[in-house]
């Protein structure tokens, strides 16, 4: 199940959120992550993108957009 290139965070965002602007988005998606403690940590990155192996985490605990 995992991915094989990075992501960025709001074109993940929009995945789970397609019918609203990017930036929306990532602002509805954060809190989501925040509140799950074994994906709190992505939101702190200081990078725009997730590696193949942070996207994976998060479909496993959100389930797949």
């Amino acid at each position: 199940m995992q991915t094989s290139t990075t992501m960025g965070r709001m074109e993940l965002a929009q995945l789970y959120f397609p019918y609203i602007q990017p930036r929306s988005a990532w602002q509805k998606l954060k809190p989501l992550l925040s509140d799950d403690p074994d994906l709190a940590h992505l939101v702190k990155l200081r990078r725009r993108t997730f590696l193949p192996n942070e996207v994976s985490m998060i479909y496993q605990h959100l389930g797949r957009p």
